[in-house]
């Protein structure tokens, strides 16, 4: 009881130590194509998942050289907005978690580097910093590359790397089956492809420290970082690294720099207006394919006009022998001819056609959406009917079958065919749970969408437009004219309500009248002056009616 006594007081307990994992990764590179490879493959990397929309928003907000005296490199400094990947039932329950972010400051003096990432959300409960260096003709055999002090060595983990058994990354070929097209001396891997016999081998020793002091999970929690985030990152960019050799291999350090400004110039335009650099890009060769066009049009008109205003008709002179030049050849212009545009007709399957192309995938695919999508207050998504509750399609009547297949609406979550589902539509107020793409609804589904979206865009019309001064000055005297009625109004009830409380009051005060019990009534009866006034005025009337 002492001992729980006195750890109550000293609150949870600390630890001394930290997490400290070594690892190393061998590489058929150079560590000169290493040093371009890594901020290629970062810079890509972070583009593609931002598009697609799994990838954190990065605000980088130092990008320069440094010179400390002993080493001279970039450094950088950025800040990932994690809270923007958190659903937002989640922050609406905990709401510190909208300002989360993670902030990374990276010294690149290679082949040596040092990135420290901080969260100012946990402060100094959690801290992780990455140490790395490249040598060249290196099978990561090397004890202590780093040079940590012993303390760390003590409780260091060593983890080796083979980037030939990754078999899970999508976009890339198989690193044990990628033959890079610039040195093809260099691949396939084969199983002792370490030894360095046909392509050079570097090792990446990186030193891993991180600390999270969470009680009671702080070990739960880094054993996942390390696990899930730290190496499966280091995996995924050494592997790429190796896979992307083509794209790299040629760039200078200009041409990576100009890489990378225009990457940043993308994401960008992207944070801004949602538009992706596939469709910049053919909006940008559009017009520039036009503009070219009328150029060449205008050129060519010049040249005509110029030709046949110098030119005169040959072959008729004058007496004298002289050709004249005052004859001008008029330009003829055609009148411009449509030709109509001939549309096949669509041959639509018979019924069990359509079936057997249903089943064998290979029917039509579903008509995405022409309309652009309006960002809608966040939903929880209808629950979807259980596919052994459906025997038949909810919009058609066709029982399901071996041919007849059942597909899910996202809109009302029922079970129909593929005929009834075929359109697809940006739910955007189930974005937390189907993310930002088109999703398969029926009609019923495609047309309540359309209507929300209207609404949307008519209250935000409504809500945006401007407003004039004079129309901002009289909104103001409408209001404080509105306040002065209303105070008016509160006055006349009050005064209503004191002028029935006084009539009530005198009301009791004038019907007073005293009885006493029957066996009294004889002896005593009292009235009040105010009784004895009418009986006097009845008295009255009736002697003299008028």
């Amino acid at each position: 009881p002492a001992k729980r006594e006195e750890d109550e007081k000293n609150g949870p307990p600390t630890r001394d130590m930290v997490k400290v994992v070594e690892f190393r990764i061998p590489l058929p590179l150079k560590t000169s194509e290493f040093k371009t490879a890594l901020p290629y493959v970062v810079t890509r990397c972070s583009e593609e998942l931002t598009l697609a929309g799994t990838g954190d928003r990065v605000n980088v907000l130092v990008n320069e050289p440094f010179d400390d005296g002993k080493l001279k490199g970039q450094y950088t400094h950025k800040v990932f907005l994690v809270s923007e990947r958190l659903p937002s039932w989640v922050k609406s329950l905990i709401p510190v978690l909208k300002d989360c972010t993670i902030e990374e400051k990276s010294w690149n003096a290679f082949p040596y580097c040092k990135s420290v990432y901080e969260c100012k959300l946990l402060g100094e409960r959690f801290r992780m910093e990455v140490l790395s260096m490249h040598f060249d003709d290196d099978k990561g055999d090397q004890e202590n590359a780093l040079d940590i002090s012993e303390e760390k060595l003590a409780v260091r983990q060593v983890r080796k790397i083979d980037i030939r058994d990754v078999d899970h990354l999508k976009g890339i070929p198989l690193p044990s089956e990628f033959v890079p097209t610039k040195a093809s001396e260099r691949g396939p891997l084969g199983p002792d492809w370490v030894e360095g016999k046909n392509s050079p081998v570097m090792c990446a020793y990186k030193v891993v420290t991180l600390e999270v002091n969470i009680w009671p999970i702080q070990e739960q929690c880094e054993s996942y970082m390390l696990r899930t985030q730290v190496e499966q990152g280091i995996t995924e960019v050494c592997t790429r690294s190796w896979c992307w050799l083509d794209n790299y291999v040629d760039m200078d350090e200009k041409e990576l720099r100009k890489y990378q400004d225009d990457s940043m110039e993308r994401l960008e335009r992207f944070y801004k207006t949602g538009e992706k650099p596939e469709d910049y890009d053919k909006k940008t060769n559009a017009g520039s394919e036009a503009a070219t066009e009328q150029q060449q049009q205008a050129a060519a008109k010049a040249r005509a006009t110029h030709d046949g205003k110098t030119a005169g008709v040959i072959g008729d002179e004058d007496e004298d022998g002289e050709t004249p030049v005052c004859r001008v050849i008029p330009e003829i212009k055609m009148p411009a001819i449509k030709m109509p545009t001939l549309k096949m007709p669509t041959i639509l399957p018979s019924k069990p056609l359509e079936r057997i192309m249903t089943a064998l995938n290979l029917a039509p695919e579903r008509r995405p959406t022409t309309t652009t999508p309006v960002n809608l207050t966040s939903q929880i998504p209808p629950q979807w009917v259980p596919d052994n509750k459906a025997a038949a399609c909810a919009g058609c009547g066709t029982d399901f079958g071996l041919l007849v297949r059942k597909h899910h609406c996202r809109g009302c979550g029922r079970v129909m065919c593929h005929n009834c589902t075929q359109k697809s539509r940006v739910l955007s107020q189930y974005r937390d749970y189907y993310g930002p793409h088109p999703q398969r609804v029926c009609e019923r589904c495609d047309k309540r969408q359309t209507e929300i979206e209207a609404m949307a865009k008519r209250k935000r019309a409504r809500h945006n437009r401007s407003i004039s001064v004079e129309e901002l000055r009289i909104r103001q005297e409408i209001r404080k004219r509105a306040r002065e009625l209303a105070v008016e109004e509160a006055e006349r009830k009050r005064l209503a309500n004191e002028g029935q409380k006084t009539s009530s009051s005198s009301t009791k005060t004038s019907s007073c009248f005293f009885r006493f019990p029957p066996c009294f009534s004889s002896f005593f009866s009292f009235n009040c002056p105010t009784q004895q006034n009418e009986k006097a005025s009845k008295s009255s009337h009736s002697r003299f009616p008028t």
